[in-house]
């Protein structure tokens, strides 16, 4: 029951961190992009109030499914090359967030079986291990999560940054996008698939 409890608490610190590390650099991108093309405000909130970026709807998931999801800060963005540079930031971050993190599991903990003898080292290396193994296994489930194209995931930003009309038809398609979304969260096809992944990799 403990073991149990430890991964959970590691899982939701991770979902927490990984949240905010997505959604605080594209915060940063816009507020310089803002100010190169002479914004005098991009929202009523600091993008340094981090908390704002925790979904707890991604904390469930997390826990869950494994793909979790965060708050984007309110964007106003009118210029199309804005959105399209936030959309890759966005798969940017996670995608540096799981190579990172396998590289450390791979080389920094010796493998797989380098893991599974840290794991039954001290309570620090668990939760050290088992913290790296969460970063891999949700930044891999937002990323593909993002692929979704909902009108505030990146890739809808993306999407808005190539044609007004095609953001326009997602956003008609949003109930349908979603309820796809859904069944592949329930269908465990994301973590199946990273799990996968990590198999070969470590």
């Amino acid at each position: 029951m403990s073991e149990i409890l430890l991964e959970i608490a590691v899982c939701i610190f991770v979902s927490l961190l990984i949240m905010i590390m997505h959604e605080l650099p594209k915060s940063i991108v816009y507020k310089i992009v803002c100010k190169g093309n002479g914004c005098s405000k991009i929202g009523s909130h600091s993008i340094f109030e981090v908390w704002r970026y925790i979904d707890p709807v991604g904390i469930i998931l997390s826990v869950t499914c494994y793909a979790p999801v965060s708050k984007p800060h309110m964007f106003r963005i009118r210029e199309k090359n804005t959105n399209i540079i936030l959309g890759i930031t966005g798969f940017a971050v996670n995608i540096l967030l799981f190579t990172g993190s396998v590289i450390i599991l791979r080389y920094g903990y010796g493998g797989e079986s380098g893991i599974f003898a840290a794991l039954n080292t001290g309570i620090v290396d668990r939760i050290l291990v088992l913290a790296v193994q969460y970063i891999a296994i949700l930044s891999f489930g937002m990323f593909v999560v993002n692929l979704f194209p909902v009108s505030t995931f990146d890739m809808g930003l993306i999407i808005a940054g190539i044609s007004a009309r095609y953001y326009l038809n997602i956003i008609k398609s949003d109930s349908v996008i979603k309820l796809i979304l859904m069944i592949t969260l329930l269908l465990d096809i994301i973590h199946y698939a990273c799990i996968r992944m990590l198999n070969v990799l470590l």
